[in-house]
């Protein structure tokens, strides 16, 4: 009697929801790009096709499909693009008013199996797919007044939805996997921490002097500056930091300008109200948003880098200060004691003669300095995109195995 043989398991397609990827980048479309590409280096990736959508009455090359072509490109993948029965006007109405559409993605049963990945804490609705999303913090319930309205109802509303059909979820730190279990009783055995990395090629000590001259010549900056990098924002508590530099030394304030690069973000305001109250306009200076080729030279630079963040889901620049051999303060909160371990100083970032002793204990100390640039310089190398992507390709299996 002949067996018969088993048939082979078709290989899934990964369909990435595309949010992360609009510009200008922000650390969730840094975390979701450089892992999708280590993934894609991966002798056992399924293949990946960025999400895209082709709207009612609009022709296929319009610049955002364009757009996402090229960034589904740089992962190694390709378009998936989803036809809508609705004008590109109503859709994106419906996500100013924190409202997603209900038609699911996979109405109708897709040819080939499909694992959709929502790097971004949610995607549109599915019926028999299976999905694995990204949590990178839990802002929107621990401090709902820092984020735009919109913003806070949208993952108020839909991220609860989101866990309750998910395959497994990818979270960013095991903070936030404790979180997550807390917040809404998620399995533990179905959280995965897939921490971020940096590309050590760039984020690394002794990148080459005219590369870094030339950074600081586009930004008007001398070396040895104080400097902090991150979206404007309540969190980053910006204003707790300007007046932490305020009582700094004259004499100090004068070799060590503050520094501030990142978005102009949400809810800002009292950032410069605090600067004009203080008398500051002359030592401190924003860039704005800079290129990824200015970030490392850039930290490099620097005397110091600080963020006393009130809350972190993981605080991707304090890693890639780290790896510059940047000496870091920052603060006790959230995932940041697990990014710096023992490599940096900590401060209470409620505190703001706590967060000035922190710069004044490294601008004044250089043995304290020298130490916290080595040690950072190893902790940083421990956290690697290949491990990481390893860790995901395990979770994209399980999720697709799981639905045979």
């Amino acid at each position: 009697m002949s067996v018969k043989p088993m048939a082979a398991r078709a290989v899934p397609d990964l369909i990435v929801e595309p949010s992360a990827f609009y510009p200008p980048f922000s650390g969730v479309g840094y975390y979701t790009r450089e892992l999708l590409k280590a993934y894609n280096g991966l002798p056992d990736h399924y293949p990946i096709k960025l999400l895209s959508y082709r709207f009612f009455l609009k022709s296929w090359r319009t610049p955002e499909l364009e757009y996402f072509a090229s960034q589904a490109r740089s992962l190694g993948g390709s378009l998936a693009v989803h036809s809508r029965l609705v004008p590109s006007l109503v859709y994106h109405q419906l996500r100013r008013h924190a409202l997603r559409p209900p038609i699911p993605l996979d109405l109708f049963k897709p040819e080939k199996p499909s694992l959709y990945f929502f790097p971004n804490y949610v995607g549109e609705p599915l019926l028999r797919s299976p999905y694995v999303p990204v949590i990178f913090d839990f802002g929107f319930l621990r401090y709902p007044r820092t984020l735009g309205e919109k913003d806070h109802l949208y993952l108020k509303r839909y991220v609860p939805r989101t866990l309750k059909r998910a395959s497994h979820v990818v979270v960013i730190s095991d903070c936030i996997k404790k979180e997550l279990h807390r917040a809404y009783a998620f399995p533990l055995e179905k959280i995965t921490v897939v921490h971020p990395a940096v590309d050590h090629a760039s984020f690394r000590p002794g990148l080459p002097l005219e590369e870094r001259a030339a950074a600081l010549a586009r930004y008007g900056l001398d070396r040895g500056y104080i400097f902090s990098l991150s979206t404007l924002e309540p969190r980053k508590n910006f204003p707790r930091l300007i007046e932490a530099y305020s009582l700094l030394p004259d004499s100090l304030k004068r070799q060590r300008p503050l520094v501030i690069a990142g978005g102009q973000g949400w809810k800002n305001q009292d950032i410069f109200a605090t600067i004009r109250r203080l008398g500051l306009e002359a030592r401190i200076k924003f860039l704005g948003y800079i290129s990824e080729a200015d970030r490392a030279p850039l930290m490099q630079e620097a005397a110091l880098f600080v963020l006393p963040s009130l809350y972190e889901g993981f605080g991707m620049p304090v890693l890639e200060a780290m790896a510059c051999g940047t000496p870091v303060v920052t603060s006790a909160r959230g995932a940041l004691p697990e990014v710096g371990g023992e490599a940096v100083v900590y401060t209470d970032p409620l505190d703001v003669e706590s967060i000035c002793r922190g710069i004044r204990s490294v601008l004044e100390n250089p043995g304290l300095s020298e130490r916290l640039s080595a040690a950072g310089v190893t902790r940083a190398a421990t956290f690697q995109w290949s491990t990481s992507a390893r860790v995901l390709a395990d979770i994209f299996k399980k999720a697709a195995h799981n639905q045979d």
